[in-house]
């Protein structure tokens, strides 16, 4: 521990922390960065000094002496932002909850309460280091006091003060009167800076003796200012001479660090949003394990099976060899069906030989004994990822997870969509329960099947903590979901959907690597022939893959226009070169090269490794807890990203075949967003045309063209497209103007006839905003929420993103779920057919279907009345159907 005292200028780290960390907010929408900045400069002080005595400083509200000294001190500074002062009383009582001093006084600055304590202290020659950047506190730095700046790591004791400034830190009050600071509206003499006020003041030694010998300076503009600006001199002296008989504590004793109150700070951490220091609280409580059960044979398995018979609910999760649910082995499998009891049954662990282990179960005990227990209809399964331990078990253990299934990642994430982590030992910790870590309990071996090599009994109590954490979150979520009125979507929706997706991803879908293999060489053909036509224009060879070589090509070798050259060169991104390549043969070619390039190495390439040697197919994963609005996103590969304009995005698509008798069956919803407006919007005019079944895009363009539809263009249409869904997505005259390459006045025009056109959906837009500022949060039809916190943000582009968000999220979330209760319908449907048609994949508004050809006929009709009976809306939902052997249909 340190003995010297640490004097923090509370109120300059506040501002500080406040324009140093980027937008912050908690789940409520309270902005938070001021204070989490606050509090890492706190951590780093006392961590890396560790002082035995600190004291944070505040400055007092309102105005003080120094107002009534001089009526337009700091009258220049802005009024503390709003997003700023609702911090404030939370970095206070931050400071309270670490345990340590803070003072502040009426009429008085952070920097005399400062002051004050150094005066009573410094007779005691106790070493004093100020901690701020605040160069009026540079006046107290003496041969027992330095300043301290954290944020530059810059230290100034006596000899860095006489350096920077010219004189001795007991003369800085007079040099600083010469100075001024405009910062805080202290005149000063004009003219003077700190090079001229340190020579004069170490040649007078105060302003006193300047004045008073003033006469005998030569004629200059500096002597004339210091004659004119006497008063402003003397007054400015003042202004920042530092008080220092405030009220402090006269011995080093009232300084000490008291205790941290850790409940304390967790609450506040909790309510902050704070998930990374809520993990160095550790007030989590490890699980002893008093209760946690090894089963070693066949008798015990036995045993458990019998309690589990009588279990109201059932937590599950599996331990594995691999990341791919798929292909994973099974290691062992852990059970709680009620606090504090848990039992791990091991299967598949090794020796470090890589010979199976004595005491554990077989594959074959384990299924016959668990499995009416996981497959029983009535008793709930309770997982956290739980798609993982429900593919384990089908495609390992043969087993069929069923009942009410639970999964506490998507409780999580529908309670709280943007929350940073669903980890389940992060979860955990913030209901007190600390986990050991897989890099604990495998001793951080990196092979992928690290687990099989933990001994039974660590495992044993590794894996039973994970069943334990997930039943008592699940205690912990359960109401949540209930106060949110989010039961519904999650057990009526989000869970039955779950074990739909682990099947479909089961499935994959077949990819024929003959024709990636052709593509792939086609495509290094073209992207070599693009390269010397890039060259050609160019007018030399360079590397097209270095923005700073390509920028010197096109702005300074060829003169092209370009915007602001920063540190590491031009922009040479997308929207710069779609503007260039209007003028430049050069800007075109790139672009087709990059995108070539993008579909090669993304998505051909990639592809060709992901093909399981097994199936011949490729398994995308769907996840539930990715999105914002709700809607499903795929990943390893992507298959919602597969390009679909494009000669060559078409070659990709008819890489992704039906196997032989079988066609793809694609559903695809029509303006379904479009739909999902109109029922929000209630627009009279949007509700007819949808319930006549007209185009929306040609009456749209009709509209805002005031001609007859039959004198539609294709032009005309796509201009009326992108209104109607750049509506939805709250773009902006400057966005569609940008989009269509037309004037943004021109494209004010437009919005301005769509919205007399369809004054309701302008109302809705008006209104949803509203009720987002009001409430911090908007909406589905189906009660899913997304919290919108940037919405009352001072900074306009922050709260513009927000607004577009209110506006979107009702209409894209409202679409996500209607599609998610097709699905449901659907596999209704295909229950007893799952030979003849299967589910495919979900991309977007769509589904897509493996179908027997000989059936396609008879399952299409049904499919479409499923999916346009999904939710009931004030208009009609439409459904595309197609068919085609590869999904480039």
């Amino acid at each position: 521990m340190s003995d010297e005292l640490y004097l923090v200028d509370g109120s300059a780290f506040i501002y500080r922390a406040f324009h140093a960390v980027g937008p912050l907010s908690n789940r409520d929408g309270l902005p938070t960065n001021a204070v989490f900045g606050f509090a890492s400069m706190l951590r780093r002080l006392l961590k890396e000094r560790q002082p035995t005595y600190l004291a944070v400083a505040f400055d007092s509200r309102g105005p003080g002496f120094r107002h009534e000294l001089y009526r337009a001190y700091k009258a220049n500074r802005p009024a503390m932002p709003d997003e700023l002062a609702c911090q404030i009383p939370y970095i206070k009582e931050l400071v309270q909850a670490l345990g340590l001093v803070s003072f502040e006084q009426p009429g008085v600055e952070a920097d005399d309460l400062i002051a004050s304590a150094v005066s009573r202290l410094d007779a005691a020659e106790h070493p004093i280091v100020i901690v701020s950047g605040d160069k009026d506190l540079l006046q107290l730095v003496n041969d027992r006091v330095t300043l301290w700046d954290p944020m530059s790591d810059k230290v100034m004791d006596r000899a860095a003060v006489a350096a920077k400034y010219q004189v001795e830190p007991e003369l800085l009050l007079q040099s600083f009167a010469l100075i001024g600071d405009s910062s805080d509206n202290v005149p000063g003499v004009p003219g003077v800076g700190p090079k001229t006020a340190g020579t004069l003041i170490r040649q007078y030694g105060s302003l006193e003796a300047l004045y008073d010998q003033v006469d005998g300076l030569k004629q200059s503009k500096m002597k004339q200012n210091l004659l004119e600006h006497r008063e402003q001199a003397f007054l400015s002296r003042d202004l920042i001479r530092l008080k220092h008989d405030c009220a402090v504590p006269p011995t080093i004793d009232g300084y000490r660090l008291g205790s941290s109150d850790q409940e304390r700070l967790k609450g506040l951490y909790a309510d902050l949003g704070f998930a990374s220091l809520l993990k160095e609280l550790d007030t989590a409580r490890p699980l002893a394990g008093d209760d946690f059960h090894l089963v070693t044979s066949e008798h015990q398995l036995a045993e458990l099976a019998s309690i589990l018979h009588q279990a109201e609910v059932l937590a599950i999760d599996t331990e594995t060899t691999s990341l791919d649910s798929r292909t994973a082995g099974l290691v062992g499998i852990s059970l709680c069906c009620g606090l504090p009891s848990c039992w791990y049954i091991p299967v598949g662990h090794r020796d470090r030989d890589g010979q199976p282990l004595s005491g554990q179960v077989s594959l074959e005990a384990l299924r016959t004994m668990l499995q009416p227990v996981l497959q029983s209809k009535k008793l709930p399964k309770i997982g956290h990822n739980l798609k993982y331990d429900y593919t384990v078990l089908a495609c390992a253990l043969g087993v069929e997870l069923k009942g009410p299934l639970i999964d506490t990642m998507i409780a999580a994430y529908l309670t709280e969509p943007a929350r940073r982590s669903l980890k389940l030992d992060d979860l955990c910790r913030e209901i007190d329960l600390k986990l050991t870590s897989y890099g604990e309990v495998t001793g951080g071996d990196k092979r992928q099947d690290a687990f099989a090599y933990v001994e039974p009994a660590s495992a044993c109590h590794y894996s039973c903590e994970d069943v334990y954490g997930t039943l008592a979150l699940w205690e912990h979520l359960q109401p949540r979901l209930e106060e949110k009125d989010m039961g519904g979507l999650f057990h009526e929706i989000e869970m039955p959907l779950m074990p739909i997706l682990a099947k479909m991803e089961m499935t994959g879908i077949k990819v024929d690597p003959a024709r990636l293999e052709a593509l792939a060489e086609e495509f290094r053909e073209k992207l070599a022939s693009l390269e010397q036509q890039i060259y050609q224009a160019a007018g030399h060879p360079f590397n097209i893959n270095s923005p700073q070589q390509l920028g010197t090509v096109l702005f300074e070798e060829l003169g092209l226009p370009h915007g602001k050259k920063t540190k590491t060169g031009y922009s040479t991104d997308g929207a710069v070169l779609e503007k260039l390549a209007v003028g430049h043969e050069l800007p075109a070619l790139i672009i087709e090269y990059r995108n070539l390039a993008k579909l090669l190495s993304t998505y051909v390439d990639k592809l060709k490794h992901l093909i399981h040697g097994d199936t011949g197919r490729v398994h995308t994963s769907f996840n539930q807890t990715v999105t914002a609005t709700g809607r499903l996103s795929s990943s390893n590969p992507n298959l919602q990203n597969i390009p679909v304009r494009g000669e060559e995005g078409g070659r990709i698509r008819e890489a992704f075949v039906a196997e032989a008798g079988k066609v793809f069956l694609f559903a695809d919803y029509s303006q379904i967003d479009l739909r999902v407006l109109a029922h929000y919007s209630q627009d009279t005019a949007l509700l007819k045309a949808f319930r006549q079944g007209e185009d929306i895009h040609t009456r749209t363009a009709a509209e805002i063209f005031g001609v007859s539809p039959l004198l539609i263009t294709p032009e005309m249409r796509r201009v009326a497209k992108s209104i109607n869904f750049g509506i939805v997505y709250g773009m902006s005259s400057f966005g569609l103007s940008n989009q269509l390459q037309i004037s943004r006045a021109e494209a004010k025009k437009f919005i301005d006839r769509y919205f007399q056109l369809y004054a309701g959906v302008q109302r809705f837009m008006q209104e949803i905003v509203e009720q987002a500022r009001r409430d911090g949060y908007v909406s589905t039809l189906l009660n899913r929420r997304r919290y919108l916190p940037e919405i009352k943000a001072a900074d306009k582009v922050r709260r513009e993103f927000a607004e577009r968000a209110a506006i979107n999220t009702p209409i894209q979330g409202t679409a996500a779920d209607i599609i998610k209760l097709a699905m449901l319908r659907v596999n209704e449907l295909l229950r007893d057919r799952d030979s003849q048609c299967r589910m495919l994949l979900q991309i977007h508004d769509e589904l897509v279907f493996e179908v027997d050809e000989s059936f396609c006929a008879a399952i299409k009709g049904d499919i479409r009345t499923c999916m346009e009976q999904a939710l009931s809306l004030d208009v009609p939902l439409v459904v595309n159907m197609g068919e085609g052997r590869s999904l480039a249909k």
